[in-house]
């Protein structure tokens, strides 16, 4: 039964997304296997974290679309996610659902002994992480950008042009606040409906998700903007902030200015290597705290 509800919250998730531009073909071919690998999985924790944040990051994409187009003019190619993006924004939390599945899938908590209990939370940390930091940076780049005031670039604390990577603003940081807060409620409320008994029988461990994926949320987004900001380049194009610029690209525009950062990776794999590291300082706090 498992097996077609995963099949059929996949395919309706890539053909709406489809059908509202918000993925490319490409991307809904990686969108595929991670709703796949999620969804499949029986703690429905997985599968309520990864629907939040896909529905959250989709409206907030949405929101304010033309005006988002006046500030940022890439912000049209960028709201169309393709593989890379999807990659980048779901591939790690994916391989985490693959991993739990393969050592409790079907299993109750009850039965498990000690060390794998602490495996099971040790997962689920790093699950809430990973999209707690995807939320939180999808949240403060689709919110933070309204802002009124320039944003300021996080390593030099000065004023930057909207759009430029590593530049944070008070909307920005509120806004991956409440999108780490997301991600952690909607595992709160998840673990709660499907493990009540265990958590009365103290099975399992009562553990405040929404303040854990605020904080780590909150941190992620920190970590991506820093990034941003010294091995993501930005340049100023017709006084217009723009980032994963090619070499033909600067060559057409010769009044272009680097601004902030160096052109070592793009802002797809800053995504990554962010998320990558939330989730070693998600497990990393659960083994120092538990």
């Amino acid at each position: 039964m498992r097996i077609y509800f995963s099949i059929g919250f996949t395919g309706l998730l890539c053909l709406s997304s489809l059908r509202k531009g918000s993925l490319s073909k490409s991307g809904a071919f990686a969108a595929t296997f991670v709703g796949l690998s999620t969804a499949s999985n029986d703690n429905i924790l997985f599968t309520v974290v990864l629907l939040v944040f896909f529905l959250s990051s989709s409206f907030w994409t949405r929101y304010q679309a033309r005006m988002k187009m006046r500030i940022d003019p890439s912000y049209v190619k960028t709201s169309r996610r393709n593989w890379k993006q999807v990659v980048c924004n779901g591939g790690i939390g994916a391989l985490i659902s693959l991993v739990y599945q393969y050592y409790f899938d079907g299993r109750k908590v009850e039965d498990l002994t000690k060390e794998e209990r602490k495996l099971m939370i040790l997962l689920l940390w790093g699950y809430i992480g990973f999209y707690a930091c995807c939320a939180a940076d999808t949240w403060a780049s689709e919110l933070g950008t309204l802002s009124s005031d320039w944003p300021i670039l996080i390593t030099t604390l000065k004023p930057v042009p909207p759009g430029t990577n590593g530049g944070v603003s008070k909307l920005g940081l509120l806004s991956s606040f409440a999108g780490g807060a997301a991600i952690g409620l909607a595992a709160d409320v998840s673990l709660w409906i499907q493990y009540f008994s265990a958590y009365r029988s103290g099975a399992m461990p009562k553990i405040p998700y929404n303040m854990l994926g605020s904080l780590l949320g909150t941190i992620g987004s920190l970590i991506d903007s820093v990034l941003g900001a010294t091995i993501q380049a930005s340049y100023l194009i017709n006084n217009r902030a723009m980032s994963d610029i090619s070499a033909a690209e600067l060559r057409q525009h010769k009044d272009a200015r680097l601004i902030a950062g160096t052109n070592l990776i793009s802002n797809n794999m800053v995504n990554f290597v962010a998320s990558f590291l939330t989730v070693a300082l998600a497990i990393s706090l659960q083994l120092v705290m538990f």
